[in-house]
């Protein structure tokens, strides 16, 4: 008998050995666990993030309309091409980068360096005053600055007397363009360049003060520690500012929406104001999308917009980290 059970136990052993194989260990539980946890970002970032930007290039190749469904191929690209109302928000959106950025980004260095004087005192609350515009809801300030820039409002008030007369900045008085696009980069940089000055901010409280005190002993002026040591060590947060200022400007669309397509800009009568001065690309896809029902085109009209902030933010980053290895 006991050979008998000396034989089973022998053959079982094998078996047993193969159970514990497949037994999970702990640290391999706790990854299970923790796969368990993250799933739910990641099944909702698959299902409202990969698959909308997917579905959109499918789309971008049919005529797709809340009655129809039919494949066109590249039609609708064909369309952009010939379309001069695409053609007049692609210049409008970068007319709006090139201004934006280039007031933005420079005026939120120059506070940035401000604030970062040790002479200054108080410079917390200097910073939550210029944030205090970023916090604030779109619609409000959109609401707010159609009334400043209204032709009777305030902001023409104030140029009254100074001696200068009214200004159209909206174009509903003249039904002229001229001062459309000033109006919404003016808007667009005093709601945004508070956070770039907090960028600003920590980038050169990174920066060691024994840099600045050896070149101001070794003589250098103001101009020189800001040209050929301030500027160099922020170069990475000046290449995310301008890649997120690029994005930020191309995209740009709840400032015109409120101020000439909303409440404020009522009676308009066309979605960018007049002469279509206001509208943008990321507008040019709502309008297309929801007020005409051609989801086709403005998923075309998305990719456009998507292939233009692809080139620009490639072109910036070989601009910025030409022949740097990384």
């Amino acid at each position: 008998m006991s050979s008998i059970a000396n034989a089973l136990a022998r053959s079982d052993a094998p078996a047993r050995r193969g159970f514990r194989r497949w037994r999970l260990t702990e640290s391999t539980r706790r990854a299970a666990w923790a796969y368990v946890f993250i799933a739910p970002f990641y099944m909702s970032f698959l299902a409202f993030g990969v698959f909308p930007i997917l579905f959109s290039f499918y789309l971008a190749l049919t005529r797709w309309t809340p009655y129809q469904n039919v494949w066109i191929g590249a039609g609708n690209f064909v369309n952009l091409l010939q379309d001069r109302l695409v053609h007049t928000a692609l210049f409008n959106s970068l007319w709006l980068m090139v201004v934006i950025g280039t007031v933005q980004i420079s005026l939120a260095l120059l506070i940035a360096i401000a604030l970062n004087a040790r002479r200054l005192h108080g410079r917390h609350v200097f910073r939550g005053i210029f944030f205090l515009p970023y916090i604030t809801s779109p619609v409000v300030l959109g609401l707010v600055w159609g009334v400043i820039f209204a032709y009777t409002g305030l902001l023409n008030s104030l140029l009254g007397e100074l001696g200068i007369g009214p200004i159209d900045w909206l174009g509903y008085a003249s039904g002229s363009s001229l001062w459309i696009k000033p109006a919404i980069a003016l808007v667009t940089v005093w709601q945004y360049f508070g956070w770039n000055v907090l960028l600003f901010a920590a980038g050169l409280q990174a920066i060691p003060n024994e840099i600045f005190e050896a070149a101001r002993i070794d003589g250098a002026n103001s101009w020189e520690v800001l040209t050929q040591i301030t500027l160099p060590l922020l170069k990475r947060v000046t290449f995310f500012i301008v890649s997120i200022t690029i994005i930020g400007s191309v995209q740009l669309f709840d400032a015109p929406l409120m101020l000439l397509g909303g409440v404020a800009g009522a009676g308009s009568g066309t979605l960018g104001g007049a002469e279509s001065g206001g509208l943008t690309l990321a507008m040019m896809v709502y309008e297309t999308a929801f007020n005409y029902g051609q989801f086709g085109y403005a998923a075309a009209i998305s990719i456009l917009m998507f292939a233009v902030l692809l080139i620009l933010t490639a072109a910036n980053r070989r601009l910025f980290f030409r022949g740097a290895e990384d």
